[in-house]
């Protein structure tokens, strides 16, 4: 295993609980009058000793241990708060997305994490997006439809982000309720 896998792995949960990860918000704007109108959560880490890591190191070691879910639930719990925040100054709040990972789903009912995190917080449903890459819906179709319907039945949105990368057909995608792609 190379240096900066181990480390990523060593250091991720302090690297969540000492905020090393965190949101970056990537505003989404409205062409028709060039104002936001949603903001997108990036995961970033910014670390003590190593600097800047680039999603593309850290995203797909923390996906292929099957660890990634505590980043995509700490991301959201960073949007959560900054929401809450908007609100209780009196500011506007446009509605968020979050990038989920197909092993998400299997560590734990992400869904239920969802649902139960934006409820707790006061936050109403629909300022959340959820966005699903294009690649999650590879494996298990009918199980990752299942979820996509759960979603939209609980008053969330679902995008579909990554659009064209070369994973699923035309015919497949027209057989899935997103909202967006």
């Amino acid at each position: 295993m190379n240096d900066n896998k181990q480390y990523i792995l060593d250091n991720r949960d302090k690297a969540l609980q000492e905020g090393w990860i965190t949101a970056y918000y990537q505003p989404i704007i409205r062409a028709v009058n060039g104002r936001v109108c949603d903001e997108e959560a990036l995961a970033r880490w910014i670390d003590p000793v190593k600097g800047f890591l680039s999603p593309a190191d850290f995203i797909p070691v923390l996906e292929e241990e099957k660890l990634i879910y505590k980043v995509d639930l700490h991301i959201l719990d960073c949007v959560l708060e900054k929401m809450k925040y908007m609100v209780n100054t009196g500011h506007y709040v446009c509605s968020h997305s979050i990038n989920l990972s197909r092993s998400d789903f299997d560590m734990c009912d992400m869904v239920q994490e969802i649902v139960t995190r934006v409820d707790k917080s006061g936050i109403p449903r629909d300022k959340i997006n959820i966005e699903i890459t294009e690649s999650t819906l590879v494996n298990d179709f009918k199980f990752m439809l299942s979820q996509i319907e759960k979603f939209k039945r609980l008053g969330f949105s679902v995008w579909m982000d990554d659009f064209g990368s070369g994973y699923s057909s035309l015919n497949t995608l027209a057989r899935i309720p997103f909202d967006t792609t």
